[in-house]
């Protein structure tokens, strides 16, 4: 507490370890990581990465915690196809996707990059921000 983050970034998560080992709807006491009765109280913009082909944490674990995230600090989400639970970033070494949807996150969602400090931004108002920037380089 205290201080806030400008922004999470989240690789292959999991609703909860319980609903990775027995593919559970609902929340069980005793489950130590149950990041799906957690996440909607995020309060910065947060980018999901998952492979559509993960077979450790199935992809919808990813889609579930997008959607359950407050609205407004849901960043557009990086499903990659096609990839694995290990395997995301050689799976978009060649065309370099994976650094450059990084960036675009940061360059976006996080103030530091453009030289502000201030708390996390709602995504509505980093997208406009974004636009205005894009229209004065122009």
């Amino acid at each position: 507490e205290g201080r806030s983050v400008a922004g999470i970034i989240l690789q292959s998560p999991l609703l909860s370890a319980y609903r990775v080992a027995f593919n559970f709807r609902f929340s069980l006491a005793g489950d130590k990581f149950c990041n799906v009765d957690k996440v909607s109280e995020i309060a910065c913009p947060v980018l999901i990465i998952h492979g559509t082909q993960d077979e450790v944490v199935p992809f919808w674990h990813g889609q579930e915690l997008w959607v359950n995230l407050d609205p407004k600090w849901r960043a557009k989400p990086f499903w990659v196809l096609g990839a694995g639970h290990n395997n995301i970033e050689a799976v978009l070494r060649k065309t370099g996707a994976f650094i450059d949807h990084l960036a675009e996150f940061l360059d976006i969602h996080i103030p530091a990059r453009w030289g502000e400090e201030k708390g996390p931004i709602e995504v509505t108002e980093c997208i406009e921000r974004a636009i205005r920037r894009a229209n004065k380089e122009e």
